[in-house]
């Protein structure tokens, strides 16, 4: 479990001195990394070396930062579905789902092992969300989808975890059913509302930055310039009066991902609770948020609660305290691994100026992929 790294040993006795590294943490989670004047004037450390920590220590300690964008502000929505397969409609449920994720709204599927099953989750634009449950009828009506449930979510929370709780020289979280400091500053939240997604205020290029962006949070606009095609000057403003001042960034959540994202030793579970009462719901949500392993979580319309966990090395300890967190609330509900797992960034194609997010082809994709799925049969036969 030791990680023996020098530049874990290095960081593990500037902690032990005097927090720098935290404090530079804290400062990351509330303002970004795109602003290092400011993290060095508020957090009392040299510039250079804010610079350093940040573009060189933090990485190669594992640590990561992810911009989160209000999808609400952007005129979006935001869907959760499971999406049951028939035997058949399995051979092609990928092809279906990437169709979705690179020509319309899906952001997120993951195959629920040992099953047929598939969770997704959907950004459509407001006036079009009503398209996927037809999408899924069709499908059903095709025999392709044997049965599926679709809920709008009405909250999503990213946890920004404590890293007071990190123990540097092991490079493993500690965890402590009587420390409840993991909470501090804890989560960027966004609840749903009708009235940001009719009245949006956004353009193709402010949609090209964040997409970037999404991708690596700390890549500088000079290099994103040539990809999109347009003036570093101009995408510094548009990021400027754009995208912070109108509040299309959620916030940062940074992180630690030693083996980096797609390292196949890394566990993806979603946990399902059933409904908890509105009165203890906040509450629970603030102590499951307190997992260093939870990257989010979606409350849906009936007050469900859908959990990611990312899960590196302890993978036992993390499951222990969630389940913990659960009888101490009095809450039940279900796990399930996902595999097969998939992410999608919505593209400038998908937006126009002038008009706004376009209308997806959901019925293009249904038919196509049953008629796949009949000519195959045929040929079988």
């Amino acid at each position: 479990m030791t990680n023996k790294n020098s530049e874990l040993a290095t960081a593990s006795k500037s902690v032990n001195r005097n927090g720098e590294l935290i404090k530079l943490l804290d400062a990351l989670k509330r303002y970004g990394p795109r602003n290092l004047s400011l993290i060095s004037m508020l957090t009392g450390i040299p510039r250079e070396t804010v610079r350093y920590k940040v573009k060189k220590q933090l990485k190669d300690l594992g640590f990561t930062i992810q911009m989160i964008p209000n999808v609400y502000r952007m005129g979006l929505t935001r869907l959760c579905a499971i999406l049951s397969f028939t035997k058949d409609g399995l051979k092609i449920a990928r092809n279906i789902l990437e169709e979705l994720g690179r020509n319309s709204y899906l952001s997120y599927y993951g195959k629920i092992a040992f099953s047929n099953d598939y969770l997704v989750l959907i950004n459509p634009p407001l006036r079009w969300a009503g398209m996927f449950g037809e999408l899924f009828n069709n499908l059903q009506d095709e025999g392709i989808v044997e049965s599926f449930e679709i809920s709008e979510i009405k909250e999503v929370g990213y946890p920004h975890v404590s890293y007071r709780l990190f123990d540097f020289e092991k490079g493993t979280w500690k965890m402590s059913e009587e420390d409840d400091s993991a909470s501090e500053g804890m989560v960027t939240i966004q609840k749903v509302s009708s009235e940001e997604m009719t009245n949006y205020l956004m353009d193709s290029t402010d949609l090209a930055i964040i997409t970037e962006l999404l991708g690596d949070a700390f890549r500088p606009l000079t290099r994103v310039s040539p990809t999109i095609g347009r003036d570093p000057r101009l995408l510094r403003y548009h990021f400027q009066e754009h995208i912070v001042r109108k509040g299309l960034i959620a916030g940062y959540v940074l992180n630690w991902l030693p083996s980096g994202y797609y390292d196949p030793n890394l566990s993806r579970v979603w946990v399902r609770t059933d409904t908890i009462p509105a009165h203890k719901l906040d509450e629970f949500t603030m102590a499951i948020a307190s997992s260093p392993f939870c990257k989010f979580y979606q409350i849906v319309e009936d007050n469900t609660l859908f959990i990611y966990l990312l899960i590196d090395r302890q993978f036992s300890p993390a499951i222990q305290h969630l389940s913990n967190l659960f009888r101490v609330y009095g809450v039940t509900g279900s796990s399930f691994i996902v595999e097969r797992v998939a992410s999608f960034t919505l593209t400038k194609e998908m937006f126009r100026d002038g008009y706004g997010w376009i209308k997806p082809k959901t019925e293009l994709i249904a038919t196509v992929n049953a008629n796949n799925i009949l000519a195959e049969g045929e040929t079988k036969s």
